[in-house]
């Protein structure tokens, strides 16, 4: 419905222009999706207008579309989430305006043991150079301890560096493990990197934001897009990519389907499957801290 309606005025992109985006780069979406609780954020006045969080599936949602009801402590009470686990149900979100999609980081099967652990740069006031030299020492210090590590645009100001787990870890786990890398990267570059979460108090650093790492935490679902100027999605890299020629304004709802069909495979896909030797990965950090 209002498929005319402009949902990005500058570009002049329209809500059915981000219903083809879904459609056209569900292959690759759709797996980050399956089994997995899904949070909106929807605008259905456009990026200009009001918005609002949304994590109950209203009343009239249709039948075919999966929900699923889970207990939350924060509210609670019971609350009824979607599962896009098809282009249908997606395409049925995407048509109530949502533009960003945010997903747990478990799986509705176990959602004690997340898939990942995240590491969020966020510059805030500091030069996206800074979060580039950032990310590649995580990819670094990754290297160093054979942990895997994968990276992606957020789609907005920074990278989100992911860890695949292979729900071998708690959350709480989790949340130490990125904890211990964020401050190992912090001590390697004190100028340009910190862990304090306050930003008057980063003195213009980066911020590794491992804070997001939580039960029922969220995390801007890879390929979504963002209500942002430009369309910008969030966007798989390989690490070659990550250097000072990055450039977010490339990754947007017109060129990534594009990409991914040039690129045929998805560099993120195996944090959803990758099963690390986190014992041994853990012992090198150890001795690095």
């Amino acid at each position: 419905s209002n498929l005319g309606k402009v949902f990005w005025p500058e570009e002049g992109y329209t809500k059915g222009d981000l219903i083809e985006y879904y459609r056209a780069i569900s292959p690759w979406l759709l797996p980050y999706l399956r089994d997995r609780l899904l949070v909106l954020t929807r605008f259905p006045d456009g990026i200009k207008g009001k918005s609002f969080f949304q994590k109950d599936a209203p009343s009239f949602a249709p039948g075919w579309v999966r929900l699923e009801r889970v207990w939350s402590e924060s509210a609670q009470r019971e609350i009824d989430y979607f599962v896009a686990g098809d282009v249908e149900s997606l395409l049925y979100i995407a048509n109530l305006g949502t533009i960003p999609l945010h997903v747990w980081g478990s799986r509705i099967s176990d959602l004690a043991h997340p898939d990942w652990c995240i590491l969020d740069l966020d510059p805030k006031t500091a030069p996206f150079l800074h979060v580039v030299q950032v990310a590649r020492a995580v990819h670094d210090l990754a290297e160093e301890i054979g942990l895997p590590a994968y990276v992606k645009t957020s789609g907005s100001t920074g990278l989100h560096v992911l860890v695949p787990l292979g729900g071998l870890l708690t959350f709480d786990q989790c949340k130490q493990l990125g904890e211990l890398l964020a401050r190992v990267v912090a001590g390697r570059l004190p100028d340009i990197a910190t862990t304090i979460r306050l930003p008057n108090d980063r003195g213009g650093r980066v911020y590794i934001d491992f804070l997001q790492n939580g039960h029922g935490k969220l995390l801007a679902a890879p390929f979504t897009a963002r209500p942002v100027p430009g369309a910008l999605c969030s966007a798989p890299l390989l690490w070659d990519e990550v250097d000072d020629t990055l450039e977010l304004r490339r990754f947007t709802m017109k060129t990534l389907p594009e990409r991914m069909s040039v690129f045929g495979r998805d560099p993120l896909a195996p944090v959803l499957t990758e099963k690390p030797d986190l014992a041994t990965a853990l012992a090198r950090l150890s001795a690095r801290l």
